[in-house]
């Protein structure tokens, strides 16, 4: 049973070679061309300029979690996500009119087609934005880093929240500005201070941690309620200086190969057509399929001819 089995795998292995030395100039033939046409497809194809900028967000600081809680702060992955939403988009295809007559989803849909957002392990965000010429791709790059920053900005209850956090944080700073003073030695000459030396030194460290920590909390406050500034563009939209390299040979390898598979694949069944039309079993149908698709029925042998007189018979 194996031995007839291996038997049969070397005799369709050696039908297809056969295939293949018939119709070696068909295979080659037409993969030339195919990888030919296009590679001149793709030199006559519209050239594409890429501006490309990178976005680092600031770190978070540390003991704030309580004023992270009132407002999300944006992740690298959550960056190049809202970058493609459609309140970053929009506004852009609005101030560049770049709907040209067309609806706002199609417009922003073509819009996506030229972005590429990748939030890198690095932490950094990177933008690049594809168009037919230079200045048109820095300028879709500046005014979508430009529509992102304004969406960075805390809504009305988180602004309400955060102004809430930062009076109470203005008011501890002030108090501990105000220790510090009363603690420090030029300010401590009163004849009735009843403060050890080494109490009124550990106080005032306690006191510096706190003015240090409050005046952290303010800053960052104040960074939140304004949103991300143009501090965060590490590299702001470049204006590019040729056109996207096209890797043409690749795409002509690519083209001569799928060329070389389909070709292949038709004379794999064409020779399987021609097989079943020797077949006393499956001859008759093939003529009744080719009599309903309009095909002319090729020249019969004696077989067909009996196998057709006997289906007239049943």
């Amino acid at each position: 049973m194996s031995r007839n089995l291996e038997k049969d795998n070397e005799v369709g292995l050696l039908d297809l070679l056969i295939l293949v030395a018939e119709n070696f100039k068909l295979l080659i033939i037409g993969s030339v061309l195919a990888g030919l046409i296009a590679a001149g497809l793709a030199y006559l194809a519209p050239k594409r300029f890429v501006s490309h900028a990178i976005l680092a967000l600031p770190s978070q600081v540390h003991g704030l979690s309580h004023v992270y809680d009132v407002i999300k702060i944006q992740t690298p992955p959550q960056v190049a996500e809202l970058i493609t939403a459609p309140s970053v988009l929009d506004p852009v295809i609005v101030s560049l009119k770049l709907a040209q007559g067309h609806t706002l989803a199609t417009a922003r849909n073509k819009l996506l087609s030229q972005l590429r957002v990748a939030a890198h392990p690095d932490g950094l965000v990177h933008l690049h934005v594809t168009s037919q010429t230079p200045e048109q791709a820095q300028a879709v790059a500046n005014a979508i880093l430009e529509s992102w920053l304004k969406s960075t900005v805390p809504g009305v209850e988180e602004q309400a929240a955060l102004k809430k956090m930062l009076a109470h944080a203005e008011s501890s700073l002030s108090a501990s500005r105000r220790l510090i003073e009363r603690l420090s030695p030029e300010h401590d000459v009163s004849p009735g201070n009843t403060l050890k030396p080494d109490d009124g030194a550990a106080m005032l460290i306690a006191a510096a941690d706190l003015q240090t920590r409050y005046l952290h909390e303010t800053t960052e406050i104040a960074s939140l309620l304004r949103g991300y500034s143009n501090d965060v563009v590490k590299q702001v939209p470049t204006l590019p200086s040729g056109p996207e390299a096209m890797p043409k040979g690749l795409i002509a390898l690519l083209s001569a190969l799928a060329a070389a598979m389909m070709l292949l694949l038709w004379i794999l069944i064409v020779q399987a057509w021609r097989s079943a039309e020797q077949d006393p079993a499956i001859a008759p149908k093939l003529l009744r399929l080719r009599a309903a698709l309009g095909m002319k029925h090729p020249p019969t042998n004696g077989i067909q001819l009996r196998a057709d007189h006997s289906n007239d018979q049943l």
